[in-house]
């Protein structure tokens, strides 16, 4: 099974990330260029990846700066 990811905003509303509802599940490139544009905006966000990510998909958002 592919890896696909969540990436969140963590926000006033919801400090913990974890409401994922609204949330779309997306691919490594896609989760990857959602949590870059995060960074740039200068918001915290968390991953949650579901099926066979690699060790260096979660280590690329890590170095972002995501809450795995």
């Amino acid at each position: 099974m592919a890896a696909t990811f969540q990436v969140i905003a963590i926000s006033s509303l919801d400090p913990d990330g974890s409401d994922t509802r609204h949330e779309p599940m997306l691919l490594y490139p896609d989760a990857l260029k959602t949590a870059r544009q995060l960074k740039s905006e200068g918001k915290a966000f968390r991953v949650i990846a579901e099926g066979d990510h690699t060790e260096q998909q979660l280590r690329s958002f890590l170095e972002l700066g995501a809450l795995v």
